[in-house]
């Protein structure tokens, strides 16, 4: 997903705009980092960005580059709008578009629908596609959240729960009365799942609450939900292989820390040492499973699910070259958000979920937090796994959320 190396021109590519050439000082920046970050010569102001292969590390490069040229910041999401170079330029002296915060991207504007407001997932920010996008209605306003202190505009926040809140205070500002469509992605769902859980408190709900495919990170929720596991689990064996496997992790977290802790243990996720080398282990283990798994199936009949896994591992390394040093500060603190994150107390509202088969089968376990936590869940499967149902290259999980949206109306 890297931006080619070699430099092409804009002639080769046949594109279907006319070349228009930039017009002063801050369309002639933009366009030099346009070039720079797609490897194409003389782009024009007209050239859209999707059309010359936009991805969202490409948007990541851009949005930075704009920042740190022209000191001005640029949502990576804002793409999705101002795909041009001088949609870019008039965006940057609308001021009125920037009235609201930086962590808020306005995807879609115009339409009388009731707004769907979209919490990114683990990565901090969500970029979809234009097939996303065509999922829902032409006048569905859509709002999507990008973690505080992506771009350096604000301090990064430690907790679920006060990024939940952030989050409402920044929906409130863009639809102030209500009501609202939730969604989340991911891990995202349980950000989302906070603030519904926030607003019930206020004697408030959304009208919807959409989660796709939320997993349960290692960290505070993990451990606790294999605790419960443990109790109901009987036999000396069992016991004495899971205290020599804390035991090992435990002197494996020294050596490489310095702190004699139990990685899994809760008291942990207050530790910014243990945190990291929590997030490189696991990293780690991706690693081995992608290298182990090309092995022992071959080059050419790689297991579509690990094929996924691979490209996301490999776009997470990237983006994390790509990103500038706030964002990748903010990104870690989100992870340290969800290692820390728990709940105990149920929603009472109902719930949709749009699972993967992967996913699905675990919710006949009645301590799985999503079953726990979620009493009135209603499930809608997509996809085999985890990848297949949060994809944004298609408009499938759109399509099920604008449906939602239309019977919760």
């Amino acid at each position: 997903m890297s931006a080619p190396s070699k430099e092409v021109t804009r002639d080769i590519l046949m594109l279907q705009t006319q070349y228009v050439a930039p017009a002063g000082e801050r369309e002639n920046a933009i366009a030099r980092i346009w070039s720079e970050a797609f490897g194409i010569s003389d782009l024009g102001v007209e050239d859209d960005f999707f059309d010359l292969g936009g991805n969202s590390v490409i948007a990541e490069t851009i949005s930075r580059k704009v920042a740190e040229t022209l000191d001005m910041p640029l949502k990576a999401g804002a793409l999705l709008e101002a795909r041009t170079i001088r949609d870019i330029a008039n965006l940057l002296d609308d001021t009125m578009r920037n009235e609201l915060p930086s962590h808020l991207v306005q995807l879609r504007t115009g339409g009388d629908r009731v707004p769907m407001f979209i919490v990114h997932g683990a990565a901090g920010l969500l970029f979809p596609t234009d097939a996303f996008m065509g999922g829902f209605h032409d006048d569905q306003p859509v709002y999507a959240f990008q973690v505080p202190g992506y771009d350096g505009q604000c301090e990064p926040l430690a907790r679920v729960e006060d990024i939940a809140a952030e989050y409402l205070r920044c929906m409130k500002l863009a639809s102030p009365d209500g009501p609202w469509h939730l969604a989340g992605f991911c891990h995202g769902s349980w950000i989302a799942f906070e603030m519904a859980h926030q607003l019930t408190k206020e004697g408030q709900r959304p009208l919807s609450l959409t989660l796709l495919d939320p997993g349960i990170q290692e960290g505070r929720m993990h451990s606790e939900f294999m605790r419960d596991v443990e109790r109901r689990r009987s036999g000396t064996l069992y016991s004495v292989k899971l205290s020599g496997k804390r035991m090992v992790d435990t002197i494996r977290c020294y050596y490489a820390t310095g702190q004699w802790i139990d990685p899994s243990n809760p008291a942990s996720y207050d530790i910014p040492e243990v945190l990291d080398y929590n997030r490189k282990r696991n990293r780690k283990k991706l690693a081995k499973a992608v290298a182990r798994d090309n092995v022992a199936t071959g080059e050419d009949d790689i297991k579509p699910w690990m094929a996924d896994r691979e490209e996301t591992f490999e776009n997470e390394k990237e983006l994390e070259i790509r990103r500038s040093p706030q964002a990748n500060h903010a990104a870690v603190m989100l992870k340290r958000a969800f290692f820390k994150y728990s709940s105990n107390t149920p929603l009472d509202m109902p719930v949709h979920l749009i699972a993967s088969r992967f996913q699905a089968e675990k919710l006949n376990e009645p301590s799985y937090p999503l079953r726990r936590l979620m009493p009135h869940l209603e499930v809608t499967v997509l996809g085999e796994y985890h990848h297949d149902t949060i994809s944004t290259r298609s408009d499938q999980n759109a399509l099920i959320m604008q449906a939602i949206a239309d019977k919760s109306q």
